[in-house]
C-alpha cells in the first residue's frame, strides 16, 4: 500500500489570496490603455501565464489587434510591476487564506512534506511576504518549467523535488486549469473554491479551512 509522503500545492488561490492584486494590476493596467477589463474577466485569468491573459485582455475581451512582441513584453513587465508594489505593501495576514498556516503545520507534524507548485514568477516573493517560507521542503515556480498548466510539467518537476513517488503525492488547486495538469500527470488531486466545484478532482472541499491532513491521506492509502 502506498503511503503518502508529499502534497503538492498552488499557491494562490489556495494557501493566498492575491488573485485580487492580480486583478487590481491587471485594472491598471487596462486603464492605461483604455481598454475594458471586468471582475468576470479578471476571474477567467486565473492559473494563466501572464502573456495569454494579456493576449485576452486584446482580443478577447476588448476585440483589439495585439501589440507587437516588444510592446507585449513592456506591458506584462508593466503589470507586474503594479502588482510588486500592491503585494508589498500588504500585510501578511490579509495574504494568508484562513485556515492555510495550520494544515501546513498539521502536514510538518506528520512527517508529510509540503511542496509549493506555482505557475507565478513571483511565488517566492508572495511566500516571503505571506511569512510562509518555514512550512515549504521546496518551491517550485513558473522559472523551473518550460509548459505551463495545464501541462503537467511543474507538478512533475514537483513531485521529483520532493523526493515521493507519483503514488505518494497528492496536489491541491483552485483552478480547473491546475485541475487538468494534475490529472495530465497522473496524480490525485483536491480542488477548493467555487472554481472547480464542477472539476473532476478526487475530493472537492469549500476552502482550504476544509480541507485535513486526513483527506489527503486517505487519496493515497485508502
Amino acid at each position: 500500500m502506498s503511503k503518502l509522503k508529499a502534497v503538492l500545492f498552488d499557491l494562490d488561490g489556495v494557501l493566498v489570496d492575491s488573485h485580487y492584486l492580480h486583478y487590481r494590476s491587471w485594472d491598471m493596467l487596462a486603464k492605461d490603455l483604455g481598454l475594458n477589463f471586468t471582475q468576470k474577466q479578471g476571474d477567467d485569468f486565473r492559473g494563466m501565464a501572464r502573456e495569454v491573459c494579456l493576449e485576452r485582455m486584446f482580443t478577447v475581451f476588448n476585440d483589439r489587434p495585439l501589440p507587437s512582441k516588444e510592446e507585449c513584453k513592456e506591458l506584462t513587465d508593466r503589470k507586474n510591476r503594479y502588482y510588486l508594489d500592491l503585494l508589498h505593501n500588504c500585510d501578511p495576514d490579509e495574504l494568508r487564506l484562513p485556515g492555510a498556516v495550520k494544515l501546513l503545520e498539521d502536514l510538518n507534524k506528520a512527517g508529510i512534506r509540503s511542496v509549493v507548485a506555482s505557475g507565478s514568477k513571483n511565488a517566492k516573493d508572495v511566500i516571503r511576504c505571506a511569512k510562509l517560507e518555514p512550512y515549504f521542503y521546496a518551491v517550485v515556480d513558473r522559472m523551473d518549467i518550460v509548459k505551463t498548466k495545464p501541462a503537467p510539467d511543474i507538478f512533475l518537476k514537483a513531485q521529483e523535488v520532493s523526493g515521493a513517488a507519483p503514488d505518494e503525492v497528492v496536489g491541491i488547486e483552485d483552478a480547473v486549469l491546475g485541475i487538468e495538469a494534475l490529472r495530465a500527470a497522473g496524480f490525485k488531486c483536491v480542488g477548493v473554491g467555487e472554481y472547480v466545484k464542477d472539476s473532476d478532482a478526487d475530493l472537492i472541499r469549500p476552502s482550504i479551512a476544509e480541507v485535513t491532513v486526513k483527506d489527503f491521506q486517505t487519496l493515497v492509502e485508502g
